[in-house]
């Protein structure tokens, strides 16, 4: 394996005799997805060792070349479409970071599956980590993401509380309505990063972080199946206007009409910091 050195970030050259398909998005393509896996060393390991080994093993996973750097996240102008391992801020010394370049849907359900084992064999996982998932429109003439509905869709199909909660590293907007945990969670956040599970990171581009939690990489299934969920959800949240999504929109109304004007204030907020433009839907 060869590499170049920029800096701190170390450049290997992709594998050309890759066993698996490059999983590059096509232009007629709806979507595009990235994932993230956060998790620590392992500590009857040596640190640098195991990122060596790490490297070696997903050089066989994919075409695209991999930036490795330890001291600060890679600043390359192409690293969205190569793999990464890096240091994750919001974790402790040891905490690492490995993200896939810009794929498919394919390409992501190959990623989960070849590097969650990657995660119990070098590393584990605790209540600080977790996976994270990007999707994104990639036509240029395609709609908005109705964000407000994207949120309502998953809040239904219980994906927002299907992991154990993690206050403070990924907190369910939605449990804004039924606790004061928010003043908390922005001490925390200074610590650890954005607190919210779902992110409009753009009108085009979505981060979902409700996956996560203690032994997360020990459920491939689970993910997997709620990767597929998010991915319809979302197309769903790009399409037309439903008597469904209507009804959504109505019984969430019902239920701030319910709560204190300070508590509807917070949840207003709470949208507001995730990217939510309009919240009077």
């Amino acid at each position: 394996m060869k590499f170049i050195e920029s800096g701190t970030t170390k450049r290997y050259s992709g594998n050309s005799t890759c066993a698996y398909d490059d999983f590059i998005p096509k232009e007629d393509d709806i979507c595009q997805f990235g994932c993230e896996f956060e998790f620590y060393i392992n500590s009857s390991f040596d640190y640098q060792e195991a990122i060596e080994s790490i490297t070696k093993e997903l050089y066989l996973l994919t075409s695209s070349d991999i930036l490795v750097d330890m001291v600060s996240v890679p600043n390359e102008s192409d690293k969205d479409r190569c793999m990464q391992i890096k240091p994750d801020i919001s974790l402790q010394d040891n905490g690492v970071e490995i993200s896939v370049p810009i794929s498919t849907k394919e390409g992501i359900v190959h990623f989960i599956e070849k590097i969650l084992p990657l995660i119990d064999k070098y590393g584990y996982t605790n209540e600080e980590t977790g996976f994270h998932i990007h999707i994104s429109t990639l036509q240029s003439d395609s709609k908005h993401i109705d964000f407000y509905r994207f949120m309502l869709l998953c809040d239904d199909a219980g994906l927002l509380s299907s992991w154990s909660p993690r206050v403070g590293y990924s907190q369910n907007v939605m449990d804004i309505l039924k606790t004061y945990t928010k003043k908390e969670a922005r001490v925390i956040k200074t610590k650890k990063g954005t607190i919210w599970n779902l992110e409009k990171i753009d009108t085009h581009h979505i981060e979902i972080k409700s996956i996560g939690g203690m032994d997360y990489h020990k459920s491939p299934k689970k993910i997997v199946d709620e990767f597929y969920k998010y991915e319809t959800l979302f197309i769903e949240s790009i399409g037309k206007l439903s008597d469904k999504h209507k009804q959504l929109f109505i019984t969430h109304n019902q239920q701030l009409e319910k709560v204190s004007k300070e508590v509807k204030k917070e949840f207003a907020s709470a949208l507001s910091e995730s990217g939510m433009l309009d919240t009077k839907k």
